[in-house]
């Protein structure tokens, strides 16, 4: 359903909020912001004024007792850096698929590197060098290429969401020599605060952190310490002998 506005003729949506009417010169050009960002810091675009169109509003419509949707930012993790990881992990997870990567079991881009910055692939690795395939693949696909900054890889035994025990992988499995890359060159964002304030190229580098096991090693990889399922039974049948409940 909607209405016929009576300044421009064109269609409102009946059950919408509140309405703007108006006018875009594209002659009438104003400086922006600085809005505050989803990085944490405001808008700045490399220190200069930009000049960009804006709403010459005419009429101002709105229900009885409107609602006013917004979404908060600053510094992780807010509702915009949680909306922001959803949707590029699903993205990243999807591009990866339709590159045909095998292996992938898991994505992940964190809420507190902003919800974009950064990724963590788990994969199940299937031969040398599948651990490598897959961290280019994050940079080369249509969401990673564009400002991503890092790439966790983990094996198939730690979900890409468990800080934890990404953690631990970057601690005990990760050799910074045999698994670090590095990339010079790489699509930023405008809004990257870390770009040179002094140039005016959104350029940026980025990084491949390999914390998986090489599968190369076979047999010889490192054996974890875990608990049989029996034995935890039998321990947890114990505790009230021991006094806890």
């Amino acid at each position: 359903q909607y209405i016929t506005s009576s300044v421009n003729g064109l269609p409102i949506p009946a059950d919408a909020e509140i309405v703007l009417e108006g006018e875009i010169d594209p002659e009438n050009l104003q400086p922006e912001g600085p809005f505050g960002e989803y990085t944490g810091y405001y808008s700045d675009e490399f220190h200069k004024v930009i000049k960009k169109p804006c709403l010459e509003v005419k009429r101002v419509l709105h229900r009885n007792n409107p609602v006013l949707w917004q979404s908060s930012v600053g510094r992780p993790v807010t509702d915009m850096h949680m909306l922001l990881a959803f949707g590029r992990t699903a993205t990243l997870w999807t591009d990866l698929e339709t590159m045909r990567i095998p292996g992938i079991k898991s994505v992940y881009v964190p809420p507190e590197a902003a919800g974009r910055f950064w990724a963590i692939v788990s994969i199940k690795q299937a031969y040398p060098g599948h651990s490598s395939q897959v961290g280019a693949a994050v940079l080369a696909s249509t969401t990673g290429q564009y400002g991503t900054k890092g790439v966790i890889l983990v094996d198939d035994d730690i979900k890409a969401d468990d800080w934890g025990r990404v953690m631990w992988a970057l601690g005990v499995r990760y050799d910074p020599m045999r698994g670090t890359e590095l990339i010079k060159r790489g699509r930023s964002t405008v809004l990257d605060p870390a770009l040179d304030p002094d140039s005016d190229r959104m350029i940026n580098s980025r990084i491949i952190m390999d914390a998986t096991i090489p599968v190369e090693w076979g047999d010889k990889r490192p054996i974890e310490i875990k608990l049989d399922d029996a034995m935890a039974e039998k321990v947890k049948a114990r505790w009230k002998e021991y006094g806890i409940d």
